[in-house]
């Protein structure tokens, strides 16, 4: 299966699936959708006119953020020969992530200190994204994600059926809390090998920035802010399990295996020292150190299972161009003006005259 789009969640652990998307896809000259950043128009609904333009190639995969919008998702990865693919997370440890990482409580005036999420929680907020995009994340991320309007939020009726249409849309909807088993179904799912899905997590958050030990009086009023992200996860978690039980007993000698693969390449490639590594902007994550001693043949993999999203975008999009210009296509990409149609004499207007 060589089409394939996958729906990014935020602060479910799918910059680490990029990662793999990413490295599947260059090693084997496939197509990315890809935009001037992470971001493909969100948060505004998918369109086709927010990637770079495509020509004569049909783009095989699409793992950068983007709001997903049925009608034109469809069009650019028709269902017949496309898997589409999504990621969750329980809802929980979804909005503590997205509401630090995103500094949530500093964009709603209540401070940036940890406990400002249990301060916005016990507070009446409506919708106001005047302060920051990331505002948008505030309530149900994961259904924002997956383009359900805000309006509907609070309308169980409007959750519930679009639950549904989500579950006819999507092949796999995966889950972060069981990430490696996640994978392997992906990878039987889209007949992949298993050194196909070896990774390393991206994009964590040094410890000091997550909020430990939440009350259960905060871990409820969680459940009952994101409700509609709630009634997501518990039905894609059933679905999620069920999709296991299918695959029988050799699914967890897959998944046997992929762990101890998984193993062998971290210590094949990476130190035991943490490091500090930018993201976006003035966003630091936990980052790798490569071990030196690597050989010339696993030098790139190891250098590509920690490279971030954005080095790996950039090097994408360059490839990309030089492509077009090896094709002659490149200086397509720009509109040019056009002059006046006597800029050439050939063909030029001699009219009958009917009159002396």
């Amino acid at each position: 299966m060589q089409q394939i789009l996958f729906l990014k969640t935020h602060k479910t652990g799918s910059s680490t699936m990029a990662n793999i998307f990413f490295r599947y896809g260059d090693s084997r000259n496939l197509s990315f959708v890809l935009g001037r950043d992470t971001l493909l128009g969100w948060p505004t609904k998918f369109h086709i006119i927010f990637p770079y333009r495509f020509f004569a190639r049909q783009p095989n995969i699409l793992c950068s953020h983007a709001r997903f919008n049925k009608q034109p998702m469809n069009w650019l990865f028709p269902k017949a020969t496309s898997k589409y693919l999504t990621i969750l997370r329980n809802p929980v440890d979804n909005f503590e992530s997205v509401f630090n990482f995103a500094h949530l409580g500093k964009l709603f005036g209540l401070g940036d200190r940890l406990d400002s999420l249990e301060t916005f929680l016990e507070k009446e907020i409506p919708f106001n994204n005047s302060r920051n995009v990331m505002t948008y994340l505030a309530r149900n991320p994961m259904m924002f994600d997956l383009g359900l309007s805000l309006e509907y939020f609070q309308n169980l009726s409007a959750v519930n059926e679009y639950i549904q249409f989500l579950d006819r849309e999507f092949d796999l909807v995966m889950i972060t809390d069981y990430f490696d088993e996640s994978l392997v179904l992906m990878k039987r799912l889209l007949c992949w090998e298993i050194d196909d899905i070896v990774y390393v997590k991206l994009n964590e958050r040094f410890d000091k920035e997550k909020a430990r030990g939440l009350s259960e009086s905060v871990q409820e009023n969680i459940k009952r802010w994101n409700k509609a992200d709630v009634l997501l996860f518990e039905h894609f978690n059933k679905t999620f399990w069920r999709k296991v039980k299918n695959e029988g007993p050799s699914f967890y000698e897959d998944l046997a295996v992929f762990r101890r693969r998984k193993d062998d390449i971290r210590r094949l490639c990476l130190t035991n020292k943490v490091r500090r590594q930018r993201a976006y902007h003035d966003k630091f994550v936990k980052g790798y150190s490569l071990r030196k001693d690597l050989q010339t043949s696993t030098k790139a993999l190891c250098e590509n299972l920690v490279r971030m999203e954005n080095s790996f975008l950039e090097y994408l999009r360059n490839k990309r161009t030089e492509e077009l210009r090896n094709a002659g296509l490149e200086k397509q990409t720009s509109i040019k003006k056009e002059t006046g149609w006597d800029a050439a004499k050939d063909l030029r207007y001699e009219p009958v005259k009917t009159r002396n």
